[in-house]
């Protein structure tokens, strides 16, 4: 094994949810702790980090085979290939017998990769980093974090708490992140107020389930950490991911009511319009549960905009069951929907249904749903021309350098003209139009 003093930049290639953009922040500040610099391309770095999610089987797939194709590539074994994520707590081990990967670290312990992997360099540590216990939990409230932002230092990820416990029957995040653990309110405030001192004007609260929080620990509810957080001098947006419907009360409604810079938009994942389906998903609800929030959205708060998740295919599914989420999606409009066909998980209590419908049935129902859907997008687009739209600026424009790229407080992508220097600003933007499935408008203020 070559020396530390030769093993010393990293890239770190990051798959799945926000969460796990967040742990690769942490993970590049406990590198950077431990005397690793960032390096240019994955080509040049000695150390390669995946950053994995194990939501699918095909996010699984597609991560190993490039680690499979990044290790032809470094045929000298002059690389380290380390695994963490949900994908390293769920199969590490594995990994590590067919050398697929030097070193794995499981959601729990990533904050501390940097150690871990001096250490390994050093002879001095181990390969595997997968405990579950409380003990080596690290926490995710550091404000080390504070001047790392890169290109977006005035957007920043803000995790409330890790791991789940509503145990969807199609879900593997209880396994591979655990419990809930909320974090201390009092922390995360706290590093709210140090993220807006050191220039961050837009955070996103993260969960598994965000709704959730408190409930383990006796800390304040969601609601009322969310109002605190709007309330804090210079941070000009808040949104928060991901919400559960069976945790969706009236106080977040009224927080957000209250609070001018909480985003007005909301993802509530529905999963399916069949209640019997939602059942056996062990959802917590049915759809006239979901129904009367979406009511109380509505006519609380006007403005907005609803975006969710669906799945086709769930074992057992009819037709006539698929035809409900149909309907469903008809009646309620969302504004936008990520929509999966059920992919079987080992180790959830789905995985041993039996299924019904063939893959090419499940892909069948899934491209009915996005068509549908996608009309549905590109109407509720049309209603917002010729309004005034509160943008912050995030980027480049894709196609243009004198066009940036903002999104809206209902999260809607739109393309003004602009420079690098209107990058974090917000300003308000009178939508001119649509092209493509983008808003396009001109800049007023």
């Amino acid at each position: 094994m070559m020396s530390t003093d030769v093993k010393k930049t990293f890239f770190i290639e990051t798959f799945g949810c926000q969460m796990n953009k967040s742990d690769s922040e942490l993970m590049s500040l406990s590198l950077s702790q431990n005397g690793f610099t960032t390096a240019a391309d994955v080509d040049t770095a000695d150390i390669v980090i995946y950053n994995t999610c194990s939501v699918r089987e095909h996010a699984e797939n597609r991560v190993i085979s490039r680690i499979r194709s990044r290790r032809r590539a470094a045929s000298d074994e002059r690389q380290i290939i380390v695994v963490a994520g949900c994908m390293a707590q769920r199969i590490g081990i594995v990994l590590i017998e067919n050398k697929i990967a030097d070193i794995v670290v499981g959601p729990y312990q990533s904050p501390g990769i940097g150690r871990f992997i001096r250490n390994y360099l050093d002879s001095a540590g181990g390969r595997s980093f997968l405990s579950q216990e409380m003990d080596d939990f690290s926490g995710r409230i550091n404000p080390g974090l504070y001047t790392i932002g890169g290109d977006s230092a005035w957007h920043r990820w803000v995790t409330i708490t890790h791991g789940c416990e509503n145990n969807c029957s199609y879900c593997i995040v209880p396994r591979v992140r655990g419990d809930l653990i909320s974090f201390p309110s009092a922390q995360i405030l706290g590093y709210i107020r140090g993220l807006s001192e050191h220039g961050a004007k837009e955070i996103t609260l993260l969960g598994q389930n965000v709704n959730q929080y408190g409930t383990d620990s006796g800390d304040m509810p969601f609601h009322v950490l969310l109002g605190h957080a709007a309330a804090i001098p210079g941070i000009e947006r808040v949104n928060f991911l991901t919400s559960h419907p069976k945790d969706f009360n009236d106080g977040i409604i009224r927080a957000i009511s209250e609070h001018g810079n909480i985003s007005r938009s909301i993802h509530l994942p529905l999963q399916s319009g069949s209640d019997r389906i939602l059942k056996i998903m062990n959802r917590g609800y049915q759809l006239r549960d979901y129904m009367t929030i979406v009511e109380k959205i509505d006519r609380e708060l006007g403005n907005y905009s609803l975006s969710t998740d669906l799945i086709v295919g769930f074992p057992g599914e009819s037709r006539d069951e698929f035809d409900a989420t149909l309907r469903a999606v008809e009646s309620i409009r969302f504004d936008e929907a990520f929509t999966y066909a059920y992919s079987p998980r080992e180790g959830t209590p789905a995985f041993p249904l039996k299924e019904t419908i063939s893959r090419r049935e499940k892909i069948a129902r899934l491209q009915e749903l996005i068509a549908l859907q996608r009309g549905i997008s590109r109407l509720k687009l049309k209603e917002r021309i010729d309004l005034v739209e509160e943008t912050i600026i995030e980027r480049f424009s894709k196609k243009s350098d004198d066009r940036v790229m903002g999104r809206t407080n209902l999260n809607h992508i739109v393309i003004t003209e602009g420079t690098e220097d209107d990058f974090g600003k917000k300003v308000m933007i009178k939508i001119d139009g649509i092209r493509g499935n983008t808003l396009q408008g001109t800049r007023i203020a």
